[in-house]
């Protein structure tokens, strides 16, 4: 099947008049360095025409973003995390209506975690290619053999995802299978709140309040730097060095010195490492509790052991595979809640909202 390859407005904009329903999408992107992702090209398949569009060239790709965020149209995006958070910072938004192929793989037991040309070669017979899978996508020009890679990803994807919606209805999963989509579409619009970050830190529960509460001025200052800068986290400071600073609480340049960070990280940004260091030590009536971990509950064993046993259950009666109902993930969140140690102690965990509440109703 033939493509085109879209550089500039006037082409997208036509294109972007189709009035297909269902509009297979995926993106190739760079991110190295940087905080967000370089795009380097959205491919398209509206069932009839496959367009490959050039962001690097294109001025102007607004149409693109009203037909993506058109309530009419379904997008279907394979393992598309990462696609919607390049779109999400691209466009301001995020498509409206999202299908995700492996979610709806993993619906059905074909894999919790498949890869796009495994599903391929599991549903249509044809193997594709990944030669090109580590492309410099910001690069120009681009050869004809990575465009046809490129252009394969959404050609395939459409009767892909025409079976396994087959599949989904055959089996009466589709209301749950749309659920899960929104699920995933809305926990990617959410982004971490930079005074939280300090909580992703590993090793995190071995401080004391005093480290804590460095830690976390750290953490939300490194978030904040790196989003504005679009640079990644460990190029501001690197994880492991802001840990240090927490255990040490060093007062001077001179104890700074002696931490062994990168002597770039203290040229640059020794003196506001110093002065979050003060900022947390002055305010102990705000230092936050020690993290609880909850592998050190009594109970988190047989807790465990317990909602695992009822999920495998529950997964067997509907036909789901367990790992699809709850990710080890989702049940600490459980526990988490239950226990009484979440930030916000008040949201419901995800185990009994929507499909899983009433696939659990009763059981948690």
């Amino acid at each position: 099947m033939t493509y085109t390859l879209i550089t500039d407005t006037p082409a997208l904009a036509d294109f972007c008049n189709t009035d297909a329903r269902v509009l297979a999408l995926d993106t190739e992107f760079i991110r190295t360095r940087t905080f967000f992702a370089k795009p380097g090209l959205y491919q398209l398949f509206d069932g009839q025409q496959t367009v490959l569009i050039d962001p690097v060239i294109v001025p102007d790709l607004s149409p693109l973003w009203q037909l993506l965020q058109d309530p009419a149209r379904i997008c279907v995006l394979h393992a598309g995390g990462e696609d919607l958070e390049l779109l999400q910072h691209q466009s301001g938004g995020l498509p409206a209506h999202i299908h995700d192929t492996q979610l709806a793989a993993a619906f059905l037991g074909i894999g919790a975690q498949i890869g796009f040309a495994p599903l391929v070669e599991n549903l249509l017979d044809v193997h594709l290619d990944k030669a090109h899978s580590r492309t410099d996508w910001l690069a120009r020009p681009l050869s004809s053999a990575q465009l046809n890679y490129a252009a394969d990803d959404v050609i395939y994807l459409l009767p892909v995802y025409e079976q396994l919606m087959e599949r989904l209805s055959n089996k009466g999963l589709m209301a749950w299978f749309e659920q899960e989509c929104e699920r995933v579409v809305k926990r990617r619009s959410e982004s971490v709140d930079p005074q939280f970050a300090y909580l992703d830190m590993k090793n995190a529960w071995t401080l004391d309040r005093q480290a804590l509460a460095i830690l976390q001025q750290l953490c939300q200052w490194r978030l904040t730097e790196a989003r504005s800068r679009d640079l990644a986290v460990n190029f501001v400071v690197k994880e492991a060095h802001l840990f240090r600073v927490a255990e040490r609480a060093p007062l001077t340049l001179a104890d700074l010195n002696r931490l062994d960070l990168d002597p770039m990280e203290i040229r640059r940004h020794g003196e506001t490492l110093l002065k979050l260091v003060q900022v947390a030590l002055a305010s102990p009536q705000s230092w936050p509790e020690p993290v609880q971990r909850l592998i050190d509950f009594p109970d988190y064993k047989a807790e465990l052991k317990r909602i695992k046993g009822l999920i495998d259950v529950a997964g067997e009666q509907a036909e789901i595979p367990s790992d699809v109902i709850a990710s080890k993930r989702l049940i600490h969140q459980y526990l988490s809640w239950k226990w009484r140690l979440e930030e916000n102690k008040d949201m419901t965990p995800i185990l009994l909202q929507g499909w899983r509440g009433e696939l659990l109703a009763g059981q948690l």
